[in-house]
């Protein structure tokens, strides 16, 4: 038996305009109404989230300016205290220098 060559449509059957004309298009409406309300007050409490999140990020640029002049003055502070250490240091090595040389000559 011969095997058919081709493919086989299948016919979908076509819908009726009777079957179009009686749809109500006004629960769509009504619904595309609620979606866009609910699509207005979604937008409106982003833009308060994102006006807040501004707010924050500039709340947190003063915060890190003040820390960093904080931070370089404790820098400041620090590599003074650092020279005073190495003078004190250098001062006390000079009077070890000193005693020791009193103690030899002693003897």
């Amino acid at each position: 038996m011969a095997e058919p060559s081709g493919a086989v449509v299948i016919p979908f059957p076509r819908r009726g305009q009777n079957r179009a004309a009686s749809v109500d298009p006004a629960p769509g409406r009504d619904r595309m109404a609620r979606a866009l309300d609910l699509l207005e007050e979604a937008l409106a409490e982003q833009r308060t989230a994102v006006a807040g999140l501004q707010a924050a990020l500039a709340d947190l640029a003063t915060s890190t300016a003040r820390l960093d002049r904080g931070l370089c003055g404790f820098s400041t502070r620090l590599d003074d205290l650092a020279q005073g250490v190495r003078g004190i240091g250098a001062k006390a090595r000079a009077l070890e220098t000193w005693a020791d040389g009193v103690l030899a000559r002693s003897r």
